[in-house]
């Protein structure tokens, strides 16, 4: 499988996206995760029937996993995939925004948990899929929202 980055001002049809992530950003500039089974991540996911946007699944998404609800959201990538083979490309939609609303956790959902830390250590724990490629995601998802990445805590 191929994975090619298009830039998030590619136009590709809704009918083609597969999945979208948000790179979710608090306040302060930290990034809000889903505790996974695989590891921190990112909160996204799969489209689903009778979805008609990519911006709904996006909030679903992130309401499942962190419940957070967010504000604008701001492409940052269009990631094409050739998993079907070079005659049936999908898409994967990534997306940055910053939180309007912390709800209260609860349980049952499709995380463990919200974990809240910054870029950095994000990265360097990293272990779901391509670090190379995720490090390209927070990156420009923070370039887009204005900020930068910034070194762990060193104390």
């Amino acid at each position: 499988m191929v994975l090619r980055c298009l830039g998030a001002s590619a136009q590709v049809p809704f009918a083609a996206v597969t999945s979208v992530s948000v790179v979710v950003v608090a306040g302060d500039g930290a990034l809000v995760l889903a505790d996974l089974a695989r590891g921190w991540d990112l909160p996204g996911g799969h489209v689903q029937r009778g979805e008609t946007g990519a911006e709904q699944t996006a909030r679903r998404e992130v309401w499942e996993e962190v419940r957070v609800r967010v504000g604008v959201l701001e492409p940052v990538e269009v990631i094409e995939s050739d998993l079907f083979g070079a005659d049936d490309l999908t898409y994967m939609l990534v997306f940055a925004a910053r939180v309007a609303e912390f709800a209260e956790w609860s349980g049952g959902l499709e995380s463990a948990g919200r974990v809240v830390v910054s870029a950095e250590e994000f990265l360097a724990r990293y272990r779901g899929g391509d670090p190379v490629l995720m490090r390209h995601l927070v990156g420009r998802a923070l370039a887009v929202l204005g900020m930068g990445i910034r070194p762990a805590d060193s104390s």
